[in-house]
């Protein structure tokens, strides 16, 4: 007998139609046996419709109605030439619960595919996993569930005007070499809050724009001052691999990034995007709404610590990714990496968790 609802959309097999028809000459009402076979209600009471045939009582010769799972079963079979193309998953619901399983922890379609792989003999695209999550198909899967919920046509356009502050180094200032990610090195920068008040509602994000890599670091406070603090820490740690990681970073025009000439003093070359023009820091918003899967918009901030955000990091970083064919970001930084002449590739590689 059956404990939890089946899939939706899974067919009553014969044995499950001989069921009924056993459990109705038991005195079994429609409820109860839908709880037997873990279905709805209303799926009994349409199976028994269908399956009604009249019968002679031979001691009154009188006509009554009984449910025949023969009937039944025919009619599926007949009404299952009626469709269209099988779906690719036949009837592999355990690979749709993988799926389910993957999704519902924060993955994305892509990142469950992937980690499912072929282990069930079939896979299916991207395209097919959201047509079955629009057919219904998972269990409870939806596309509220997913992270960033139902795939949304890309914008026509942007309009943009100068950076805000007059001082400011424009992104149109940017090396072409920078804006195709043709070479490592060349990081944006953004800040995540927690709650919109508190000192101490801020991580500090840098996505390197070829790689998709991710630095996470817990700011003391949403300031130029700790920004700078922050970035002062990590040169530090780097010591002499410094300059061959960190070539320019890109920026909002957000106040804790104000201090382009501490900035640039670090040997770094700061550029700012234009106003509300987020996509021009795409790499930090993707990888901005896989941090969000950890620490969501409204949730304090003010208790996390560094150790948790670097925990964050590396799980940002093994992510796989689709664009990159299932590598992650790790992956393709350590790549990267292994053609630089680094002086402690030891301490770099454990900074990023790189094995």
């Amino acid at each position: 007998m059956y404990t939890e609802q089946r899939p939706k959309g899974l067919p009553l097999t014969e044995n499950e139609r001989n069921l009924i028809a056993y459990l109705l000459k038991k005195g079994y009402n429609q409820t109860a046996i839908a709880k037997e076979l873990g279905v709805w209600p209303s799926t009994i009471c349409r199976e028994i419709k269908r399956g009604q045939v009249e019968q002679l009582n031979g001691s009154t010769w009188e006509y009554y109605t009984i449910y025949s799972p023969q009937k039944a079963q025919g009619r599926a079979e007949y009404m299952r030439t009626a469709h269209g193309p099988d779906l690719k998953i036949s009837n592999r619901f355990d690979y749709l619960a993988a799926l389910e399983s993957w999704m519902l922890s924060g993955s994305s379609p892509e990142d469950a595919i992937h980690q499912v792989g072929n282990d069930y003999g079939i896979t299916i695209s991207k395209t097919t996993c959201y047509r079955y999550i629009e057919m219904k198909l998972f269990s409870t899967l939806r596309f509220k569930h997913l992270p960033q919920g139902h795939p949304k046509t890309g914008k026509s356009g942007h309009s943009h005007s100068n950076v805000s502050h007059p001082g400011h180094r424009s992104i149109e200032r940017r090396a072409k070499e920078v804006q195709t990610r043709e070479s490592v090195g060349h990081w944006e920068i953004d800040s995540v809050i927690g709650k919109a008040s508190g000192q101490s509602e801020s991580l500090l994000v840098i996505s390197e724009r070829k790689t998709r890599a991710e630095i996470i670091l817990k700011a003391e406070s949403k300031t130029s001052a700790e920004t700078v603090r922050q970035l002062r820490r990590l040169r530090r740690y780097f010591g002499s691999d410094w300059k061959l990681i960190f070539h320019t970073l890109t920026s909002d025009n957000g106040s804790e990034f104000a201090d382009q000439t501490a900035i640039d003093g670090l040997g770094v070359t700061m550029f700012y995007c234009h106003p509300q023009s987020p996509h021009e820091r795409g790499t930090n918003e993707v990888n901005n709404k896989l941090i969000r899967r950890k620490f969501p918009k409204g949730q304090s901030l003010s208790r996390v610590t560094q150790t948790q955000a670097t925990q964050v990091q590396h799980w940002v970083n093994n992510y796989s990714r689709p664009m990159f064919g299932g590598s992650s970001a790790a992956d393709m930084l350590k790549a990267e990496f292994e053609k630089l002449p680094l002086h402690d590739r030891a301490k770099v590689y454990r900074f990023f968790g790189l094995t």
